[in-house]
């Protein structure tokens, strides 16, 4: 690496870790009802993995596209598999579900993580292409935990503990 090189790749590193602390402290400021921009979630996602994988130029150039090609198929089968489990459940009581519809939902899921397996399968191929095996590992690794802090976060600023469920009536 050329000192030029470097002092860009150190340069990029620093600001993509003060703009995740400036999303990360923005967050914890907000009113604790208020839900999160999307948008700002997206921006700390793509900052968060860029460092982690340590993309160059190149890579993030190729890598993003089949990413969010990627994030687009994912969403697209919780929206069909969430429609259909939705439709079996009246008024989100899961506690009156018939052994019918109990039936019908575990078929659902199974079907879902069926698919969402093969979705994993197919883009893994697509990241080895772009990204060393190593970034592809952390790819998943770094991601996963990116989504777990996030919920961690979101449970403490609605005044949850992480693995308690909100009180009813709240």
């Amino acid at each position: 690496m050329t000192l030029n090189t470097l002092n860009i790749s150190v340069m990029r590193r620093t600001i993509l870790i003060g703009m995740g602390a400036l999303f990360m402290l923005n967050l914890s400021a907000q009113n604790p009802s208020r839900k999160f921009d999307r948008e700002q979630i997206k921006a700390a996602r793509i900052a968060f993995l860029t460092n982690r994988l340590d993309l160059d130029s190149k890579q993030a150039q190729s890598f993003w596209p089949i990413f969010n090609e990627y994030e687009k198929k994912k969403a697209e089968l919780g929206k069909k598999y969430g429609e259909q489990k939705r439709a079996l459940v009246v008024d989100r009581n899961y506690e009156n579900m018939t052994d019918e519809a109990a039936t019908k939902m575990l078929d659902i899921y199974i079907e879902q993580k069926e698919a969402e397996a093969a979705i994993e399968k197919e883009y893994l191929v697509k990241f080895k292409e772009v990204l060393t095996p190593q970034q592809t590992w952390k790819l998943v690794r770094f991601d996963s935990e990116f989504r777990r802090s996030l919920m961690q976060r979101l449970s403490r600023s609605s005044g949850q503990r992480p693995g308690n469920p909100a009180k009813k009536g709240n």
